[in-house]
């Protein structure tokens, strides 16, 4: 299955796409708020949170809603929007799973050694080794693998890059199309800013940091999807694969400074990716394809 054959109906027509897309953003930024409101009516912000939280069945409802928006927002605007394609629209993209074992690797150990790359510089800045260069993660809790598994498969991945890519990168090419969702996606990450005391949860570094890496991965991501013939599969792997480096890898308390570091080495990569592809397709010359579906 090609990508054009796998988005037929989404590139019938450029303008209907670019409507879908506003009512997604729309419908994206109206459910973070809806899911935000059981800690904004409590006053909460995240490091306040705790078992003992009032009404915290409420509250992790929420948390949940709004980690899960540019999902959910995907699927309704898919369901609802005349032309939008239907639900069959993003699901059958993850059915494109006979890429080539290369794609696989990038997703998963890629972001591992760029973490490690990015715990060495900072190590080498501080002029002290890390304790521990490595780490197991939970197996429990928030923060466990069952989330981070759910997180990166399910919760993101059909909304920005099932969504919002193949819609976009039909008027304004892949690279443009990448960049805007990485804006998009860096602007949405920081919800939790609108919590009160929620800015204090951030610092400047963080905030660029953010912008960077995020606007870079999309980037990445885009190339992955794209050079695929537009498996979104390979781009739930490697979110996959960046949440389980950075569970993996943690970053030391250093005010950003390695987030800071790990953001300029997405960066570099995105520049690659870029500077050796077409900016309209962001397919690679030797390394894109999969076998037909």
């Amino acid at each position: 299955m090609t990508t054009a054959a796998a988005n037929s109906q989404i590139t019938r027509g450029s303008g209907s796409n670019v409507g879908q897309v506003i009512a997604w953003i729309a419908l994206l930024f109206a459910l973070t708020v809806i899911g935000a409101l059981p800690m904004l009516f409590q006053g909460l912000n995240l490091t306040r949170i705790s078992q003992s939280t009032p009404h915290l069945p409420l509250v992790l409802m929420g948390m949940l809603v709004t980690s899960c928006s540019p999902t959910l927002a995907a699927l309704f605007v898919t369901w609802l929007y005349p032309g939008a394609g239907g639900l069959r629209s993003v699901f059958r993209q993850a059915r494109v799973w006979r890429v080539g074992a290369i794609w696989y690797a990038i997703a998963l150990i890629g972001p591992v050694l760029l973490m490690l790359a990015a715990k060495a510089i900072n190590a080498a800045r501080l002029g002290v080794l890390p304790a521990q260069w490595m780490d197991v993660p939970s197996f429990s809790g928030p923060g466990g693998l069952p989330f981070i598994i759910f997180g990166s498969l399910l919760a993101e991945e059909p909304g920005w890059r099932g969504f919002a890519q193949p819609r976009l990168q039909v008027r304004y090419g892949a690279l443009a199309a990448s960049v805007f969702i990485g804006l998009l996606w860096s602007t949405w990450h920081l919800w939790y800013v609108i919590l009160p005391g929620g800015l204090s949860n951030v610092s400047g570094t963080d905030a660029v940091a953010t912008y960077m890496r995020l606007t870079s991965t999309a980037v990445i991501y885009a190339w992955m999807y794209n050079s695929t013939n537009g498996s979104l599969l390979i781009a739930m792997v490697a979110h996959f694969g960046h949440n389980l480096a950075a569970s993996l890898i943690p970053t030391l308390a250093d005010g950003g400074q390695q987030h800071l570091i790990s953001a300029l080495l997405y960066f570099v990569a995105a520049m690659i990716v870029v500077f050796t592809t077409d900016a309209r397709t962001l397919r690679g010359p030797s390394l894109h394809g999969s076998s037909p579906n």
